[in-house]
């Protein structure tokens, strides 16, 4: 179900125009009417609606085809152009990608994404100002749709970035917590593997966005401009993707550590477990086998203090002997990890 229609356009005449759309079925032909035109359409299900937005704008290229892309896909049909640019959202500790169409004709922008991806991207907020600063030349059509194109992916990278901040500052609480042995538990131990598969989520998804960027970029199509300080804004994105692929992988290095700080204090837990379990053990086994030998010896209770004296220092020096021998097999252990 269509939920929202909001059309930002630039006249014939290079006047702004901001409208929102009750249905569907009437703006087809207002679109005509403008030099360029955007209808950002949010949906219930993008997979789903977006066949009757296709099918109402005559829109040849399948939403199944250009959605059908890991995380993000870029479809040339010549007069249209359809991209698959995923919205990534960090909520209670887990990553969701959230998909945005986005579908290019001449003189026309069509961008569909569901509710959760409006409340991060508001995209419409930027609409009217940009709208004011494009080309209005007739024979300028592809430069004026280029640059709002790309400011509607550098506006979709922008919000991934804070995404990637939200992470960041997760794992940076993480890391500061497993300082602390206080702190280490299995709660802690979980989030640290749902925060790196976050961020390998996270990776994956930009690194697919770079890809597309990347083809749009060079790959020439044809509605979009082939000038190069036009395409340069995409040179500009494109760095911004590597900053931030960087940046992931910057955490997962920092994970990576913090596991290694998590196994150590672990083996350091249970070595001294051992370690007092063999002692333990020393000091109850010694005892019981001395007491089964002082049985055979004839009238032992005429022998007791002595006795008595014999047990007491063969348990102190079996656990003494017991502690450092299993002292120095734990240590040596951990010094070959």
């Amino acid at each position: 179900m269509i939920k929202n229609l909001k059309l930002a356009a630039i006249s014939k005449d290079g006047i702004p125009v901001k409208d929102t759309i009750e249905n569907i079925s009437n703006i087809r032909s207002r679109i005509e009417e403008y030099s360029l035109s955007w209808l950002e359409c949010v949906v219930d299900d993008v997979k789903t609606d977006s066949k009757e937005i296709a099918k109402e704008f005559g829109i040849p290229l399948e939403p199944a085809s250009v959605l059908g892309g890991y995380y993000s896909n870029y479809e040339d049909a010549g007069e249209v152009l359809g991209i698959t640019v995923p919205l990534i959202k960090f909520s209670g500790g887990n990553v969701n990608s959230l998909s945005v169409l986005i579908y290019i004709a001449k003189d026309k922008i069509i961008s569909i994404h569901d509710e959760e991806a409006e409340k991060l991207l508001r995209l419409s907020g930027f609409a009217e100002g940009i709208m004011k600063k494009l080309p209005n030349s007739k024979e300028l059509w592809a430069d004026r749709q280029t640059i709002l194109f790309a400011r509607i992916i550098d506006e979709i990278s922008e919000r991934n970035y804070d995404t990637l901040r939200l992470i960041v500052e997760k794992a940076q609480t993480l890391e500061i917590e497993m300082t602390d042995e206080r702190t280490m538990n299995e709660d802690i131990t979980e989030e640290m593997s749902n925060i790196k598969r976050s961020i390998i989520t996270f990776l994956t998804a930009i690194w697919a966005t770079h890809t597309t960027v990347h083809s749009l970029r060079y790959g020439d199509p044809e509605m979009l401009s082939d000038k190069a300080e036009i395409l340069s804004r995409f040179d500009i994105i494109l760095a911004d993707l590597d900053r931030q692929i960087q940046l992931a992988e910057q955490v997962l290095e920092v994970l990576a550590t913090g596991v290694n700080v998590v196994q150590t204090n672990i083996t350091n837990r249970l070595s001294t477990i051992i370690l007092w379990l063999t002692v333990m053990g020393t000091a109850v086994l010694v005892p019981n086998t001395l007491a089964t030998v002082f049985a055979i010896i004839p009238n032992p209770s005429s022998m007791f203090r002595e006795l008595l004296i014999i047990l007491l220092i063969s348990t102190l020096l079996a656990s003494a002997i017991a502690y450092l021998g299993a002292k120095r097999v734990l240590g040596s252990k951990r010094r070959k990890k």
